[in-house]
């Protein structure tokens, strides 16, 4: 892969970044559609429930993730967090741990604090490899591509699509064209924007109206082609 040395092309580069990170998305750890009342609502009935005396430790701790996953839903990610450490870890079964790490690391990456989600997500997988299997991969490949830890995030991705057989989604053909992107820029190396370019031209085979994608197309050739011609 050859290093880019024009000036015309290192302002193509800098165009093309700003619009990657322009149209980057937030990553998402709560449902799309929010019910904010009903949530709400939720959480003042589980309160209630709390203040009995006859829970059993399981059932306490099954309403305080219940209680921390509404929280989380509602962009609370501070709450979510001092409300699941009430949960007495010592006494959760594997299941309900893994599933107590799952709703942390959601919970940091809410508040950007990605090394620190990557290891609850990480713990959650060892914890039940099954549950929510590949809803942790994502958010650990996406975690990792905002540490811009590239090759990682790569590498987890994958190995997430190729073991068992995964077929490749949106998600799958997005964060490695829009990784690649990310690493001609980093690297100042047009060998990244190709692979970027290839990866979403695969894409748009498979899913020809995806806007992602098109954005992420049109970003590699402004630098491979930044005048218009091969």
């Amino acid at each position: 892969m050859k290093s880019i040395l024009p000036l015309t092309l290192i302002l193509a580069m800098v165009v093309a970044f700003e619009n990657c990170a322009s149209n980057q998305e937030t990553l998402r750890t709560g449902a799309s559609k929010i019910n904010t009342g009903s949530h709400l609502a939720q959480i003042e009935s589980i309160d209630a429930d709390l203040k009995s005396s006859s829970l059993s430790d399981e059932s306490r701790d099954k309403l305080v993730i219940r209680k921390g996953k509404l929280l989380l839903d509602l962009g609370k990610y501070d709450e979510t967090i001092s409300t699941l450490n009430q949960v007495n870890q010592a006494k959760s079964n594997p299941v309900q741990l893994s599933e107590w790490n799952l709703t942390m690391g959601k919970a940091y990456v809410g508040k950007n604090e990605y090394s620190k989600a990557i290891q609850f997500l990480n713990q959650s997988e060892r914890l039940d490899k099954n549950t929510n299997l590949m809803e942790r991969k994502k958010l650990v490949v996406q975690s990792l591509v905002a540490e811009r830890e590239y090759y990682p995030a790569l590498a987890t991705l994958t190995k997430t699509y190729t073991k068992g057989n995964q077929k490749k989604d949106e998600f799958y053909y997005e964060t490695a064209a829009k990784t690649y992107l990310k690493m001609g820029f980093e690297y100042k190396n047009t060998g990244f924007y190709q692979k970027g370019l290839q990866v979403a031209n695969l894409g748009l085979e498979e899913f020809p109206n995806n806007e992602t994608l098109k954005s992420i197309q049109k970003d590699c050739l402004e630098v491979l082609q930044p005048e218009g011609k091969l």
